[in-house]
């Protein structure tokens, strides 16, 4: 089946560079604790998912600035930002990679984002969305740089994202069906 939103994209791309020989223990490391931290916010696994991160991490999205939500800049506000789109079922997510550059501390990720807002999340946002469907697809560009520390944790998580996602999100309305929702171990 064909889905709207396949979270194993960003999965298959980490796994396709692991596959390839050359790279040294660190940055295997750093792509194995990235693919921990994807599967996680996909299963919306708050627990993994906080123990993937730094205790000094600090993220920042360089499209909406530094105080921004979506900017947490100490480990409890990237707590309260995970906990929160956990929370809003905001985390069915898929990031089609397109093109992956991995080194000893950071791994650059860049490809079409999209994200099922569910509608009442949206409604609360102020846009003009209907009733009649669960989720409606946010679509833009993204590029993050992933930074680690000495253990593999993510220390940050530096996006840059092209195009306004919610630009005629109303008419991209999604059901459940639509979204490919991974359970635990099966992927």
């Amino acid at each position: 089946m064909t889905y709207q939103i396949d979270p194993r994209k960003q999965l298959r791309a980490i796994e396709a560079r692991l596959a390839q020989p050359g790279d040294d223990a660190k940055t295997v490391r750093n792509l194995r604790k990235m693919l921990e931290h994807m599967r996680a916010e996909a299963l919306g696994d708050f627990e993994t998912l906080m123990a993937t991160v730094s205790p000094d991490a600090a993220y920042m999205s360089f499209s909406s600035g530094p105080d921004a939500p979506d900017s947490p800049r100490s480990k409890e506000a990237i707590a309260r930002y995970y906990g929160g789109m956990v929370a809003a079922n905001c985390h069915q997510i898929e990031h089609a990679i397109d093109r992956l550059v991995a080194d000893r501390d950071h791994v650059t990720a860049e490809g079409p984002l999209r994200i099922a807002y569910p509608g009442q999340v949206l409604r609360a946002m102020g846009h003009a969305v209907g009733d009649d469907a669960p989720y409606y697809l946010f679509e833009a560009r993204l590029l993050i740089v992933w930074g680690f520390d000495e253990h593999s944790l993510v220390r940050c998580e530096d996006s840059y994202m092209a195009g306004d996602g919610f630009a005629g999100i109303a008419a991209r309305a999604l059901s459940q069906q639509d979204i490919f929702t991974p359970v635990a171990g099966q992927w």
